[in-house]
């Protein structure tokens, strides 16, 4: 059985956990939608013209988003050890785990994003613009058909997530895998420690299984 003290520390890491997975993708939502679909919209030729400019601005952002996406998850936590010390004060704790894992995630989830929206057909994007609809409504229309492709992407990218978490947790970053790291390794507790394991197990399944059902749902093909 576990103590008080436990019970409270193991609450404690559960919250942490919601909060740091919550909070980061809420960030790598926005701005991995974002950096997909500039990459999306700067290189077919349905959406805009491919000029050099627009070829170039392409490449710059997609360069930048693979090689963001190639470093691995340990190596840029250290490289960014300055700028979240700047930003957060401090290496310990959840928010301490933040900017590494809205930075390491957003190239992430941006691939999938470009990757979804191409998969939407050009004959549909055609006929849309033969309409006369406006840009805005043809993105609309885009983001809809891929909805089923975007919602299993953000799915894989938060199970991604919690992997991250789990790999931050070397330094102090908090949550269940901080947890399960601490009192596994020094405080011989294996009780609170396949507790938080289990814990963790259930939140990727949760996450999969509502994923999948969402996803299944809106796929109206």
């Amino acid at each position: 059985m576990l103590s008080e003290s436990e019970i409270r520390q193991y609450v404690d890491a559960l919250y942490e956990t919601v909060y740091i997975v919550g909070i980061t993708g809420i960030f790598v939502l926005v701005f991995g939608l974002s950096v997909g679909f500039i990459l999306f919209v700067t290189q077919n030729p349905h959406m805009t013209k491919q000029t050099k400019t627009m070829k170039l601005i392409h490449r710059v952002i997609a360069t930048i988003n693979d090689a963001a996406r190639s470093i691995p998850f340990i190596i840029l936590l250290i490289m960014l050890i300055p700028m979240t010390r700047l930003l957060v004060g401090t290496m310990l704790g959840p928010k301490a785990a933040l900017p590494a894992l809205i930075i390491s995630a957003t190239p992430f989830f941006a691939r999938v994003v470009h990757l979804a929206l191409f998969e939407v057909s050009n004959d549909t994007i055609e006929a849309v613009r033969s309409m006369g609809a406006s840009f805005k409504h043809l993105v609309y229309v885009i983001f809809k058909e891929a909805l089923p492709a975007l919602v299993s992407g953000y799915t894989l990218t938060l199970v991604t997530l919690i992997g991250f978490m789990s790999a931050a947790a070397v330094i102090g970053a908090g949550g269940l895998a901080f947890l399960a790291y601490e009192y596994g390794k020094f405080g011989n507790n294996y009780t609170l420690m396949y507790l938080s394991i289990f814990t963790i197990l259930l939140f990727v399944f949760i996450i999969q299984i509502l994923g999948d059902k969402i996803s299944r749902k809106l796929d109206h093909k």
